[in-house]
């Protein structure tokens, strides 16, 4: 069957996975879960390297219930702040503390260019001085 797959693009779903199983929140209730996407990107920020793609969000598990319970939305709707951490952890909004881009470390060679222009800066007062 794997050959098969590959060879025709087609992949084949058994019984079994086609009609058993239970879906995941975001699926049984589209209309809440795109409601916690807006709060969470209202929260986000952006790693602030710039290296990787991923989401950093300030909004707790217990946070996000809380806001969607005030937006009107009945109890048994909503999941448990354990599954609210693994919904936002899923569709990749991770809890982190928001953080700022680190300077860079001043090198040997940086320090010795701004000593460089000090000195021309200097140099340049002395000579603009009129001698007597």
């Amino acid at each position: 069957m794997g050959l098969n797959e590959k060879r025709t693009g087609i992949i084949c779903l058994g019984a079994k996975k086609a009609c058993c199983g239970n879906k995941i929140w975001e699926e049984k209730h589209p209309e809440v879960a795109a409601v916690l996407f807006e709060l969470a990107e209202f929260h986000a920020q952006q790693d602030p390297t710039f290296r990787t793609t991923l989401s950093f969000t300030r909004l707790t598990a217990a946070e996000a219930l809380k806001q969607l319970r005030d937006k009107g939305f009945p109890e048994e709707m909503l999941p448990s702040p354990r599954t609210m951490a693994n919904i936002l952890n899923r569709n990749g909004f991770r809890l982190r503390l928001v953080e700022k881009a680190k300077p860079l470390k001043k090198t040997r060679k940086q320090t010795l260019f701004s000593t460089i222009s000090k000195k021309r800066t200097d140099n340049s007062l002395t000579k603009e001085r009129p001698s007597e």
